[in-house]
């Protein structure tokens, strides 16, 4: 398998299983059962995933026909993101309201969520929020990123732009991080979840998928036996990245060093699926958590929240089983239900 290979249906190998990690790191850490990896890394591979697939699908459509349709690129985002998304801010509405959920109903920060703006609204505005909604900030940063990446994609991939000018945006967020926190006096909080500071973890992924489509990924990065060096020491910038308690650090390289990290690891883990180590993440069922992994992200911290409030302990054998089945179980019900027949008209608007 090349490295700008997939399988014969244009499925990318290992991506739904890296997706279920990255949702078993997020679910772990809210519901205190490990603070071995931060939540936080979790969100961040979800975001470098994502602008990695992203740019997958852009580079195939431009190599097909010679353009993106806009158009219909954010009209599938719309179709993917928006029906979940609705459904479990209802349904979170009347939780709360039967008194199940806390938090309050209030349209304003509905509506920053459902128009991806919450994360700054947070930052500004008075907020009222069902509980364990709070983590919607990421799509806010997420659909920011994807009203920007598109044109800036066709400007590379007409050659108007080299890589090197996304290397150079890299560097600049990293700056740009430094001088919010060092300069304007932000604090950690508010650099993890602001677009203007967290755009580059998507980017990163962006890169590797623009490598890989110019054969550049399977020069750089070692295909016999270096590759273990070469995973090795990405596996030591990610576990510095979590040892290093530094706030400024946390703020600013923290998460350069794991986006750098994560492009050989998601490289090998794509291009080498057939590989012992990453044979797991290829397995039916961590494949189908991967699947519902968005929904259990929408939901599950309300879970939590909601078990520890009726007087479960957090972290105790049955809280963490009850908001596993009960995220999953609902996951499911959102994916067989809703998302699944809506894949139709996602891939109308793909063709």
């Amino acid at each position: 398998m090349t490295a700008s290979s997939s399988l014969p249906n244009g499925h990318i190998p290992s991506l739904d299983g890296i997706r279920a990690v990255s949702i078993a790191i997020v679910f772990a850490s809210h519901a205190v059962v490990s603070a071995a990896i931060p939540g936080g890394f979790g969100v961040t591979v979800f975001f470098f995933l994502s602008g990695y697939l992203i740019t997958t699908l852009l580079q195939r459509e431009y190599d097909r026909t010679g353009g993106v349709d806009l158009g219909a690129f954010y009209m599938r985002r719309l179709l993917r993101l928006g029906p979940p998304i609705l459904l479990t801010l209802a349904l979170g509405a009347v939780l709360v309201w039967l008194g199940v959920f806390a938090g309050e109903v209030e349209g304003w920060t509905l509506a920053s969520q459902v128009f991806f703006y919450y994360n700054y609204f947070t930052q500004f505005g008075q907020v009222h929020e069902i509980a364990g909604t709070g983590i919607l900030w990421s799509l806010s940063v997420e659909e920011h990123f994807y009203l920007l990446w598109p044109a800036l994609f066709l400007w590379v991939a007409r050659g108007w732009l080299g890589l090197r000018a996304i290397v150079g945006l890299l560097v600049i967020s990293l700056v740009w991080r430094w001088v919010r926190i060092s300069v304007l006096g932000h604090d950690e909080w508010t650099i993890y979840q602001s677009s203007d500071t967290r755009l580059d973890s998507l980017l990163y992924g962006c890169l590797l998928a623009m490598m890989q489509a110019r054969g550049l990924a399977e020069r750089w990065f070692a295909q016999g036996r270096g590759r273990y060096l070469v995973m090795l020491a990405a596996l030591v910038l990610v576990l510095a990245s979590f040892l290093v308690r530094d706030p400024v650090f946390r703020s600013t390289l923290r998460y350069s060093l794991q986006g750098v990290a994560l492009m050989p690891l998601f490289y090998y883990a794509v291009t080498r699926a057939q590989d012992w180590y990453f044979r797991p993440l290829n397995w039916g069922w961590v494949q189908q958590i991967g699947v519902y992994s968005f929904t259990i992200y929408l939901c599950h911290f309300g879970i939590t929240l909601a078990l520890e409030a009726h007087g479960l302990s957090f972290g105790s054998l049955l809280f963490v089983m009850l908001a596993a089945m009960l995220s999953l179980g609902y996951a499911a019900l959102m994916y067989w239900g809703v998302e699944r027949p809506i894949k139709g008209l996602r891939r109308r608007f793909a063709r």
